[in-house]
């Protein structure tokens, strides 16, 4: 591929309880995209494509995305590429686009990630189908217990309390309370963490992610055709996806990412990223539930097997530290289903063009990781690696 591609604009809505929603999901894609066009200055008669996401069974319509794009506001003519890969259908967005304008067949993309977890009268039911129905279903496993056996393993492996799971709570709870779009952005104590409602052991209710309704929306771009743009472009110097067996049992050890570890090493090859802790700004991965940071982490050598707890307590990952890590707050404080997925893609490239919100942004911030996951035991990945690219104003 001769070609390279950028994210060079951001539309991020604010978040909230589906409960407490203003505005319908098609309003909320559509203040997303005219958010990222009005960033990047982009006019809608230059985009070249649209792609967008969808999941279906957790969606009020199914292949919504098909009926989105035509109330957007940018056309009745764009082509359009509907994504439906589950729980990482958001960071796959972005690197479709990104495939698109790289082979030259695209000048300008859309991506849209809008709520997902509007339409379903008992969500959680519909969530607890994931796992297989042949062999895990009859178990009795869910959501809450398909995420509780990595936290049971490390627990077991690393001896990690469930004092160590609030910190991470805590700490993503601070950092959500500066982020204006994010939906949980009330601060909480430990005491508030261990004390909280128990779902499946070692987890407690403010552990696991809330259902949010928002929506995120990013223009890609070659960045050799910007000058009619006002951002500094996020090169996407490279980008990756993989998987696990889809059966609990084809897993190796719950206490590690192994997969996610696999794809870092191709990732960081294809950026020559040789050490990850000196060489990234900022990071933003998808951790819905508290457990699963210090995991990634680890995963992505940033601290040893059973480090990735010290590191977040030690205040590596806070604004200031050595590896500022979801300054956003993450999906822990706000996860609207595909458009969460989308969000660590949309805020690592934010930090890298320096227009993050005020109060989250990294000072300098020049190069940025972003993260996603999705699946019953979070066995598909993606990852991306994001570069300013100065230009002359």
């Amino acid at each position: 591929m001769a070609n390279r591609a950028a994210v060079v604009g951001v539309g991020i809505t604010d978040a909230t309880s589906p409960r407490r929603q203003q505005k319908s999901a098609i309003e909320l894609c559509q203040e997303a995209v005219h958010a990222a066009l009005d960033h990047c200055g982009a006019a809608p008669a230059t985009l070249d494509a649209v792609v967008i996401g969808n999941i279906d069974g957790f969606e009020g319509t199914v292949l919504g995305g098909k009926h989105s794009t035509r109330l957007l506001g940018i056309g009745q003519e764009l082509p359009v590429v509907v994504i439906n890969t589950g729980g990482t259908t958001g960071g796959n967005l972005m690197q479709v686009a990104a495939r698109m304008v790289r082979a030259g067949t695209h000048g300008r993309v859309l991506c849209v990630g809008g709520p997902t977890f509007f339409g379903a009268v008992d969500l959680q039911s519909a969530i607890n189908t994931n796992s297989p129905m042949i062999v895990e279903q009859p178990l009795g496993m869910g959501a809450y217990h398909m995420g509780a056996f990595a936290a049971s393993a490390y627990q077991a492996r690393f001896g990690m309390s469930v004092e160590d799971l609030a910190a991470v709570v805590v700490a993503d709870h601070a950092k959500a309370s500066r982020n204006p779009h994010a939906h949980l952005r009330n601060l909480v104590t430990t005491a508030d963490v261990v004390e909280g409602r128990p779902l499946s052991s070692p987890l407690t209710q403010p552990m696991v992610c809330p259902v949010s309704v928002s929506a995120i929306a990013m223009v890609v771009a070659d960045p050799a055709d910007v000058d009619d743009l006002t951002t500094t472009p996020a090169l996407i110097r490279a980008m990756g996806m993989s998987s696990d067996p889809y059966l609990g049992g084809g897993k190796g050890d719950f206490s590690e990412m192994q997969n996610l570890a696999n794809l870092a090493r191709r990732v960081y090859a294809l950026a020559d990223i040789r050490d990850p802790l000196a060489e990234f700004d900022v990071v933003e991965l998808f951790a819905p539930y508290a457990h699963m940071q210090p995991l990634q982490l680890e995963a992505l050598g940033f601290a040893p097997p059973g480090g990735g707890i010290e590191l977040i307590r030690s205040g590596a990952t806070d604004a200031g530290g050595v590896l500022p890590t979801n300054m956003s707050g993450g999906p822990k404080c706000t996860n609207a289903g595909v458009a969460g997925e989308l969000a660590p893609y949309a805020y690592a490239a934010q930090q890298v063009m320096g227009d993050a919100p005020e109060a989250i942004q990294v000072p300098g911030a020049r190069t940025a990781l972003a993260h996603g996951t999705g699946g019953t035991f979070f066995q598909f990945e993606n990852l991306a690696v994001l570069t300013a690219v100065p230009r002359e104003r």
